[in-house]
């Protein structure tokens, strides 16, 4: 394609700016469309990490015989709505088959693959972007209650290891020189040295498209309702009345990607995964390092401003307002983890873009050559978002992907 192809990108995650940023590296005009500020939704409220070591899905073999307690015990880090559920029986069962064995090795492999390209496509962006210094490399914990919690997932922690993640394990004494704020005795760790962290994910995005708009990148605040074909090209009806036209259209709106009219999606299995945190501000110096509890289902992050306490997950649509049990449980668990105020100063519900599979969702439509997409990454958003925009451009400029993208393709679904 020329240079003067314009591209349109519908989604201003950090997924969405990505992919605008590596378009315009490549020599695309682009727009860049969504009715919120950019970055303002799920790409701001994740856990901040830079989850290299990110290769295992939530489909787990083990999750038949814990299926009752997750969904019913106080204590579970995953809630579901029942009566949502039923009503999107497919989603469910799907997800249930890629929880088998096999299935799982599968997926691990496949992610640990691309995560193993997690900054061939971040760094040239933060170079762009000058946004090095939104990132620091102080590591990542995992922690356990016990040496029971710690066996039950060794099987998963050597998958890891094979994918190309470099742990040291930890005893309590190692936990408690590494982060001596921790107030529950965790007895076992891990520790991956190498990983980063974002200080705040907002600021990235807005900084994705301050460069964005500095190299003449238009940032139109509508809703894209619907996508209408042409001869030879695509038009974007907003929704406020006008249509934009273009050669190519990448969709990159996360959970909300089904939502726009003419993107042949109907056999595409993409739900939404609810994910929350809860936020202390000023209480960053609590901790050196992002560290998860990983039995509890949640991240301690220090941000730039505060402590951020993110994960769980509700399957439960988008519709539903925020669930308080999760946040009650987000409080009482970060409590007997640190010093921390009795409530929290930011409540936070956002929504994970999720495929039963695990993986994202990379490609052209299956049925038009002027449609891509860029959705479905799950916990991974963050991670993934530099790679992915480098494979949309690639897509868009006719060139060889540089990373076999085949077991992303929307056309795994049919």
């Amino acid at each position: 394609m020329s240079s003067s192809t314009h591209i349109a990108v519908i989604g201003a995650g950090i997924v969405g700016c990505s992919c605008a940023l590596w378009l315009q590296k490549k020599g695309f005009a682009v727009t860049l469309i969504d009715p919120e500020a950019p970055g303002s939704g799920t790409s701001s409220g994740n856990a901040c990490t830079i989850a290299e070591y990110g290769c295992i899905p939530v489909n787990n073999p083990d999750i038949f015989r814990r299926l009752p307690s997750l969904i019913f015990s106080r204590e579970s880090p995953l809630t579901l709505d029942l009566a949502y559920v039923l009503s999107h029986p497919g989603w469910m069962i799907d997800f249930l088959a890629n929880c088998r064995e096999h299935k799982v090795a599968r997926i691990t492999r496949l992610l640990g693959k691309l995560l193993a390209k997690t900054y061939e496509g971040l760094d040239p962006l933060l170079e762009m972007a000058d946004a090095r210094d939104l990132l620091t490399q102080q590591g990542f914990m995992h922690v356990y209650v016990d040496q029971r919690e710690f066996d039950a997932v060794k099987r998963s922690n050597q998958a890891r290891r094979e994918q190309g993640s470099n742990f040291i394990e930890l005893d309590q004494g190692d936990i408690q020189d590494l982060e001596p704020n921790l107030k529950f005795p965790f007895k076992r760790g891990l520790l991956f040295d190498s990983i980063s962290h974002v200080l705040n994910p907002l600021t990235l995005c807005q900084r994705y498209v301050e460069c964005f708009k500095r190299n003449q990148g238009q940032l139109l605040p509508h809703r894209a309702l619907e996508v209408i074909h042409g001869d030879g090209s695509v038009q974007i009806q907003l929704d406020n009345g006008e249509n934009i036209e273009a050669e190519r259209v990448v969709i990159a709106a996360g959970a909300f990607s089904k939502s726009i009219k003419g993107i042949p999606m109907s056999l595409l299995k993409l739900d939404t995964e609810r994910g929350y945190h809860v936020q202390y501000n000023n209480m960053q110096h609590l901790l050196k390092r992002p560290v998860s509890w990983h039995h509890a289902g949640f991240y301690a992050t220090p941000t730039d401003q505060a402590m951020r306490i993110a994960g769980t997950v509700e399957i439960a649509g988008k519709q539903k307002p925020a669930n308080p049990r999760i946040i009650e449980y987000l409080t009482r668990k970060a409590q007997q983890m640190l010093e921390l105020p009795q409530q929290p100063d930011q409540e936070w519900l956002g929504y994970r873009p999720t495929c039963p599979d695990a993986l994202p969702v990379i490609g052209y439509s299956t049925s038009s050559e002027f449609i891509l997409y860029a959705f479905g990454h799950h916990h991974l958003g963050l991670t993934l978002s530099g790679i992915t925009g480098k494979l949309i451009a690639e897509l868009a400029n006719g060139e060889e992907p540089s990373h076999n993208i085949t077991p992303f393709s929307p056309r795994r679904f049919f």
